[in-house]
Order: C-alpha cells, then structure tokens, then sequence
C-alpha cells in the first residue's frame, strides 16, 4: 500500500497529467543540486529531497519509445488496502 511520501508523488504526477504535463522523477535535480539550487533559488540551508521534472510531453522524443520486456506486475506486486 502506497503511504506518506510515495503516495504524494503519485498523486502530484496524476495532478500534472490532467494537465497536460507529463512528469518524472529526476535523480539529476538531486545529483546537480548546485544548479537546482540556482535555478529555483533555494536557499543552502534548505534540503532538496527529490525533484519532479515536468513538461508538455514530447512523443516524437526517442527516448520515449524505448520499451523494455518485463515481468507482468500481477507476477510478483501485491496491494493491499486498495480497491480491486
């Protein structure tokens, strides 16, 4: 079951979806925080925990072709305390 901070991420993507927007989580924001930091104007003594990168979603991007074969989810995911 998704809870607490997770729960808020699928909530703010969904959010940016119905708007047109699409979203990912980006590790870069994290890994390059002095250019977040700059950009965004975010103070020192703040801690950036994660960052989402949003845009109008772009389907000619080759990257977002790229399919990969995976296991079915219903394979190896269990939720529980959801709705079926």
């Amino acid at each position: 079951m998704l809870t607490g901070a997770p729960l808020e991420e699928v909530r703010r993507r969904n959010m940016a979806w119905d708007r047109g927007l699409g979203s990912v989580i980006n590790g870069q924001g994290i890994m390059r925080s002095d250019i977040v930091r700059e950009v965004a104007t975010i103070p020192e003594d703040e801690v950036i925990m994660t960052c989402v990168a949003m845009r109008d979603p772009d389907d000619g991007f080759a990257a977002n072709a790229v399919r990969s074969d995976r296991e079915p989810n219903g394979d190896f995911v269990r939720f529980v305390g959801s709705a079926d």
